[in-house]
């Protein structure tokens, strides 16, 4: 097999032996712009190498994860590739053929991404860890495909929203947008079938599981004989609970178990997988092959469903109602609204460094599925553009380092176009910290805004083309009215005010004397250039050194040619 060329293939084999080899790797996976590892001892890790690599942009010591990350920016799928490829791992984590007799015995015994999940699920004390570490292998997989099934959705909804009172949408009144939204409708319909059955595939692989026994107790828990939550109707005085259909197995007047389809439900269809994945491992332990291949599938897959049916159907569903309506509460309450959910948009900045915003996903899907609508999205919206004018800001402060304006700008108009905040987080704004601080102080101010508007988004992007996810009318469900102009001019304003804040009290606080003393030291080592020596050009004196330089240049590429 040929070694694959690569602009990465130095930087991977140097990261690979400064992470300490086979030996120290136990397995390693990648979200949108980190290598995310867990290693065996921290201690023997070369940080320094890894640090002086132009290829990386830092590393990230998660003790909550348990994970060292390695900041690779938004071409980490690629690095991630070229690191398997040439240091011989399988981009599941698995040993390959080629590898040497010692390098696949260690990688058979210790390397596999599934025995290390096996062990992480069983080690005691270390609950969080892997449930923190669970939750980012079940949902990055599907954050692409989200964010794509977010911008259908808002054309969707862009043609079926009334702008000017009843039947006033496009769709209402043009026979050709009409059949073009009923279209869009089955296929964004579809997409949130879609995400509880891929659910049955990465919990199942992030545990270690048959992934084809994952997909199957999720298919089957939202085949069409099930009823959805939305489509029963709740008269008057009655609870969901005395009107829900369901069979009369243990006399008729005696409704268990209900009929309770699990499209949409995402955090009850995470924990039925996850006892699917408990009830394979136990009949791993059959011993005679024979009866292992009978009684396997049947055990897994009938007690998956029928856990799901009796047990957590009924749990589930008071569970992810009352969580709902909690999170509902908190967005829509007269009072309560004005401190919980800013507070929770101005902390989603170091959600981000510790990887706990993953926990945000299941609730915000779930609150989309049983209201139609969150202002979780939209927080997480103006927080990400937020980040990148922050990265801006810092910039302009220093904006006689004349290397940090590439850094900065390419990676503050990647969290405001792309809305991934990892480069800006870990390159300027943690790094420098009064950026992260200013964003904050800005999404605070940003949020209160739009929780006070009662503006909702969609869940899908949140970028700048988040502003599409905005609602322009609060969702009937949440019982709140949007403020006069709707939903798109209020989220625009919440953005706009956010950054404003963030971007002025960045550069005010950049300018206080303990952090430009702090900012100098960095700067100083990360690009050896002394800001203090810079200030003391005038702007004429500066112009004419950045000219001299520009022409230096010019004629070293002419001698060059």
């Amino acid at each position: 097999m040929k070694t694959p060329t690569s602009k990465y293939k130095e930087s991977v084999k140097e990261l690979f032996e400064s992470l300490g080899g086979y030996n120290n790797i136990e397995y390693f996976t990648h979200c949108m712009t980190r290598m995310r590892f867990h290693l065996k001892d921290w201690t023997i890790i070369n940080e320094e190498k890894i640090k002086k690599d132009n290829q990386l942009m830092g590393v990230s010591k998660s003790i909550a994860t348990g994970e060292f990350q390695v900041i690779i920016g938004t071409d980490v799928q690629s690095f991630y590739k070229d690191f398997c490829k040439i240091n011989g791992f399988e981009e599941d984590g698995k040993n390959r053929s080629h590898l040497n007799a010692k390098q696949t015995d260690f990688l058979v015994k210790q390397s596999s991404e599934i025995a290390a999940m096996k062990k992480a699920h069983r080690k005691g004390g270390h609950h969080l860890t892997a449930f923190l570490s669970f939750i980012g292998k079940v949902f990055s997989p599907i954050v692409i495909p989200m964010i794509g099934y977010g911008l259908l959705l808002t054309i969707w909804s862009l043609l079926t929203v009334d702008w000017n009172g009843p039947k006033t949408s496009l769709a209402a009144t043009s026979h050709f947008f009409g059949e073009f939204a009923e279209i869009l409708g089955i296929l964004t319909g579809s997409f949130t079938l879609f995400i509880t059955i891929v659910l049955g595939y990465t919990v199942f692989k992030a545990m270690g599981g048959n992934v084809i026994y994952g997909l199957i107790i999720a298919i089957v828990l939202t085949a069409p004989g099930l009823i959805n939550m939305g489509d029963v109707k709740v008269p008057d005085g009655e609870s969901i609970i005395s009107v829900y259909p369901g069979w009369t197995l243990f006399g008729k007047g005696i409704t268990y178990p209900f009929k309770i389809n699990y499209n949409g439900l995402i955090i009850p269809i995470i924990i039925v997988l996850s006892v699917g994945v408990l009830i394979e491992r136990s009949c791993d332990r059959i011993k005679n092959s024979t009866a292992k291949m009978i009684i396997s599938p049947i055990v897994i897959i009938g007690g998956g469903y029928l856990f799901g049916l009796f047990i957590m159907a009924p749990i589930g569903m008071l569970f992810t109602n009352y969580l709902s309506i909690g999170i509902n509460w908190l967005s829509t309450h007269y009072v309560a609204k004005y401190i919980a959910m800013p507070i929770v948009g101005a902390l989603y900045g170091p959600l981000v460094i510790t990887g706990l915003h993953h926990s945000l996903t299941p609730i915000i899907l779930q609150g989309q599925a049983a209201y139609g609508g969150t202002n979780l999205q939209g927080l997480i919206t103006i927080s990400n553009i937020t980040q990148g004018v922050s990265t801006i800001a810092f910039v302009c402060v220093h904006r006689r380092i004349r290397n940090l304006k590439n850094v900065g700008v390419s990676n503050g108009i990647s969290a405001i176009i792309g809305g991934i905040t990892e480069p800006s987080l870990y390159t300027v704004n943690l790094k420098h910290l009064f950026p992260l601080i200013g964003c904050s102080i800005g999404v605070f101010s940003g949020s209160l805004l739009f929780v006070a508007s009662n503006t909702f988004a969609l869940q899908g992007a949140s970028s700048i083309f988040g502003i599409l996810m905005f609602q322009h009318i609060a969702p009937l469900k949440t019982g709140v009215i949007t403020w006069i102009g709707g939903g798109y001019l209020w989220g625009t304003l919440s953005i706009l005010l956010s950054i404003s804040v963030a971007f002025s009290t960045t550069f005010i606080l950049g300018k206080t004397k303990y952090f430009w003393n702090r900012s100098r030291n960095i700067l100083l080592e990360d690009f050896g250039e002394d800001i203090e020596e810079l200030k003391k050009f005038t702007k004429l004196e500066w112009n004419q050194k950045l000219l001299i330089e520009k022409n230096n240049n010019l004629e070293k590429k002419k001698t060059l040619k």
